[in-house]
Parts: C-alpha cells; structure tokens; sequence
C-alpha cells in the first residue's frame, strides 16, 4: 500500500547557511493522525512548508496520495488543507466574505459556497464574527477562521501548524472535537505540529521527533513513551522532555 505522504531523504539549506533538514524520511498511511514534534527551530515549519508545495527541496523526494509535487502540483494542492501561522488574512474582509471566497477559489458555485462558509462558521463557533472583520478578531477567533479556511473544498489531508495557539480552553476544546471527528469519520488524513504536548498525547497516535533537522524517532506516540521509560508511565511531555535532554546532553544523561 502506498502511504498518503511518503518522505525520502529530503534536505534543505536556506541561503544563510542553516541546515534545516538533513535526510528527513518518513511514511504517513491514510486515515492517520500524525504528529511532528521538535524544538523551535529544529525543521518543522520547513517540512510543512515544503509538503504543502510552498518552498522547493535541495533534494530527495516525496509524494502527497502517490502523486509527484513537480508534475501535479495543482491536483495536491486541491487534496490538502494547510492551516499555518504564515497564513495571511485580509484584515479589512468580513469572515463570511473570506470563507465565500475560498469556496469559490476551490469551484464552488455561489450557493454551494454560501452554504459551505454557513457550516464552517458553525462548525468553529464563529457565528457571532461572520460579519465582522478579520482584522477586529481576537487571536484565538483568527486561528479558528484560518482552520476554516482549510476545509472549505473537504481535503483529504490537512496540515496543522501550531492550530490552537490563541485559543482558550472551551475554543480548543471545541476545534478538537472538530478535527478528531474529521479525522475518523471522513477519514481525513491529519499532519499536526504543535508545542502543547498534551494535545498531541490525546489525539495523535504516531509521530515523529525532530531535532536540528534530522528524524530521532518515527513510530507510535506509545511506542515512544515505551521506548524512553520501559519500565513505567510517563506523559508524552515528561517522555519528549527526557529524551530531547539525553540527544542534547548525552553524557549528562548517563550521570
């Protein structure tokens, strides 16, 4: 079976001088929810960023569904969602406007369209911000509108950058239970990066970590906790935290 994103060898340089990615390979199966963790700086936005087609590769290769990005770039780009930190909002549109006009990007007819944006501001509990403007929204109400915005035309895989970053506790409740029903329903492919270990510990089940560019583990999040305490049971966070200190510090770890 051919995985939905599968990653060989890829490296980035940017022009500066700094490694962002050095080798990175990986498989994500359909239907999965995966997890990308890291340190800031350690490759992650590069890697989202190259796998949803913003920025080119030096080298190695990958495929989004069994498709090559340098011949169908414009097929991937209708199958995948991205909600990043980079995504830029015009501040002076009305949510509903913005949704709309995804839609109709995506070819929705203007009914379709107007009934997609309805169940999305609904979806997100954004009934009450459908008129107002982007820019007059509060940090959490953005990151709910950036997400959807990503789901507008129903991708088969969606990219989440740092999604609840600005989000109380209810608003990342709710966009939780958004994203797990997607992801097991539908099923939609979820590609998570986040710093709140504790989602990624409640609703991903594989993942890998990333540390200055180069892949440390790729497998179960159980399998991970396993593998840095055999004989007890520790959160993701304690288990990410110890395991990064000993790859960081090698010999301290041993004392």
């Amino acid at each position: 079976m051919i995985a939905e994103i599968q990653i060989q060898e890829l490296f980035k340089k940017y022009p500066k001088g700094t490694e962002a990615l050095k080798g990175v390979s990986l498989e994500i199966q359909k239907g999965q929810f995966f997890t990308l963790l890291g340190p800031n700086g350690a490759g992650k936005s590069t890697l989202v960023q190259i796998l949803t087609t913003l920025i080119n590769k030096d080298s190695g290769s990958f495929s989004i569904a069994g498709l090559n990005p340098e011949a169908n770039q414009s097929r991937i780009q209708k199958m995948i969602g991205v909600a990043s930190q980079d995504n830029e909002i015009d501040p002076t549109e009305k949510v509903e406007n913005l949704l709309v006009f995804q839609c109709r990007l995506f070819g929705l007819t203007k009914p379709e369209a107007s009934k997609r944006a309805n169940e999305l501001t609904q979806l997100f509990e954004l009934d009450k911000e459908r008129s107002k403007k982007a820019g007059a929204l509060s940090g959490g109400n953005k990151r709910r509108l950036h997400c959807a915005l990503a789901l507008v035309h129903r991708p088969r895989i969606l990219f989440l950058d740092e999604p609840t970053v600005g989000m109380d506790p209810v608003a990342r409740a709710n966009f939780w239970e958004v994203i797990t029903q997607l992801n097991t329903q539908e099923p939609v492919t979820v590609f998570l990066t986040t710093q709140y270990l504790d989602e990624a510990d409640k609703h991903a089940t594989e993942m890998a970590l990333i540390i200055a560019g180069e892949i440390k583990y790729s497998g179960t999040i159980i399998g991970f906790k396993k593998m840095v305490n055999p004989n007890g049971v520790m959160s993701l966070d304690d288990s990410y935290l110890q395991f990064v200190k000993t790859v960081s510090n090698p010999e301290t770890s041993k004392n």
